[in-house]
């Protein structure tokens, strides 16, 4: 049986989500899946520009950024580029998680304007912003460790601790943190987006950072955008097993006793109401379980309810490349393999417009 959001209508009112409920499923998301985000302040937080080019005969400004965060003694930092409009401020920001730079063999989701198509975004009058995370955490269970977490080792002991989703969530807020102060977009004029493992991350950085304006999930399956409960394809034991260092130590001990776990993805997806959000799958992604995912993001319209807002519509599970919701949550299944297509950006961007513009 499902772990129920509002507790059997127990909560029932905007405040009590805010003050009671809402906070309890996030301590329950960093104790038992993702592990304890770290609070304490940076000692520095620069991002400086070392590249500019323009493409697309002009029209688009292209910036790489390194973003460099001290701590203690200890330094860390990693590379992340931003294409804009050439003339003009733009209307918001669109941040593409991107763990993938340092071994793109590994299931890297398509080339770079399927996964971060720059010419769609910047002619909707929004900046792009690719995130290379993996440089301060690398996807990989013997050297993760290097880098961003050495700057906290108060967080690094005990079974809570912080794994390399929470780390690639954290540092796409320290590029939110860079975009307000550099006055490129306006705070809550953000969207944060990721495929796959980025995924993951983009739903738990959407569901900390209330400065985030707009969430997006691309094919995020197990532990991301899918319910656990029931699902196919993949599992909390093969992902603990395959990556076991993407969340917390407690989270594999619900191998194969998922029924245990206190909470699933439905109320992941919750924790980022009453913001728009979009869940995206693909039809040939069993591993990922697309009607998990549908179900995942019907379910979590209960709280967007509670704003007086409206959820995913539609009951039945969709055919593919025929989107639904005209709501505050959207979802579709595209027609083919686990990846971000330019056919999705081809609808998330209509729905970044319509909640933005």
């Amino acid at each position: 049986m499902l772990p129920d959001i509002l507790k059997k209508d127990e909560v029932n009112t905007v405040e009590t989500w805010e003050k009671v409920r809402r906070p309890e499923i996030m301590r329950m998301f960093e104790t038992w899946v993702y592990g304890v985000t770290p609070v304490e302040p940076l000692d520095c937080l620069e991002a400086k520009v070392t590249e500019t080019e323009y493409l697309m005969e002009g029209a688009v400004k292209k910036e790489t950024y390194y973003l460099h965060m001290e701590r203690k003694g200890k330094s860390c930092g990693f590379h992340y580029r931003v294409f804009s409009p050439a003339m003009g401020k733009a209307a918001g920001a669109v941040l593409m998680i991107n763990p993938f730079s340092r071994n793109q063999a590994l299931d890297y989701p398509g080339k770079e304007l399927d996964h971060m198509p720059y010419d769609l975004i910047t002619a909707c009058g929004y900046i792009g912003v690719h995130a290379d995370v993996d440089e301060l955490c690398a996807d990989d269970a013997e050297c993760y460790k290097e880098g961003l977490w050495e700057l906290f080792p108060e967080s690094m002991e005990g079974a809570a601790a912080w794994g390399a989703i929470g780390m690639w969530a954290y540092a796409a807020s320290r590029v939110v943190d860079c975009l307000i102060m550099q006055d490129f977009v306006e705070c809550g004029r953000i969207v944060v987006c990721g495929c796959s493992r980025a995924g993951k991350a983009a739903l738990w950085c959407g569901a900390q950072d209330e400065r985030i304006g707009l969430v997006i999930s691309n094919v995020s399956g197990c532990t991301g955008a899918a319910v656990t409960r029931g699902k196919t394809g993949e599992h909390i034991k093969d992902i603990t097993t395959q990556f076991p260092h993407w969340m917390c130590k407690h989270y594999a001990s619900f191998a194969d006793r998922e029924e245990e776990l206190p909470v699933d993805q439905h109320m992941l997806l919750a924790l980022c109401a009453p913001r728009p959000l979009y869940v995206s799958s693909a039809s040939e992604d069993s591993w990922a379980d697309p009607q998990k995912e549908f179900e995942a993001a019907k379910l979590a319209g209960e709280v967007y309810g509670l704003y007086g807002e409206t959820g995913l519509e539609g009951e039945t599970f969709p055919k593919a490349d025929i989107p639904v919701g005209n709501g505050f949550i959207c979802y579709h299944n595209r027609q083919g393999v686990h990846g971000c297509r330019r056919y999705d950006w081809e609808q998330y961007l209509p729905f970044i417009q319509n909640h933005f513009n």
